[in-house]
């Protein structure tokens, strides 16, 4: 079955959480006029965040395993946020590298941008089962402490 990513989210304060996965925690709430402090990314930023990572990794890594010169590359993400129910929209990429590959290079690279986990997650979605715990021991170790920045 492969590796299970064990993500926790503690509440902080307000609509702030600590969420940790592994030995890495990150501050997620919302903007003010949402009702947080805007003191870390929302939710739909962090997913936002997490797709650029994970397309940028897959490109950079074929890069590397082919041996593509690469001295440069970023790319933006745009996800609207739609409504009905609310959620994250149609998003659009644009990759930008230096030294500039030519155009097969550019399909290749694009084509295995189109395999990165993340979408394709997105393209046969998981089922997601939630629920309230049942006991005392349920749901493994307690939840780190809350030691995230002040609000």
């Amino acid at each position: 079955m492969g590796e299970a990513i064990r993500a926790r989210a503690q509440r902080i304060d307000g609509l702030r959480s600590l969420v940790t996965v592994g030995n890495h925690t990150v501050v997620v709430d919302r903007p003010p006029e949402e009702g947080g402090t805007g003191t870390g990314m929302s939710a739909p930023q962090l997913f936002a965040a997490a797709m650029a990572a994970c397309i940028v990794g897959f490109i950079a890594n074929s890069c590397r395993l082919r041996n593509i010169p690469l001295t440069r590359l970023e790319l933006e993400l745009t996800a609207p946020i739609q409504g009905g129910p609310r959620r994250v929209g149609d998003m659009e990429v644009v990759v930008r590298m230096e030294p500039e590959p030519p155009e097969e290079v550019r399909q290749h690279l694009l084509a295995v941008a189109r395999r990165a986990t993340l979408l394709n997650t997105l393209a046969r979605p998981p089922r997601v089962v939630i629920r309230f715990a049942s006991g005392a021991d349920d749901g493994g170790p307690p939840p780190p402490a809350a030691s995230g920045p002040p609000a």
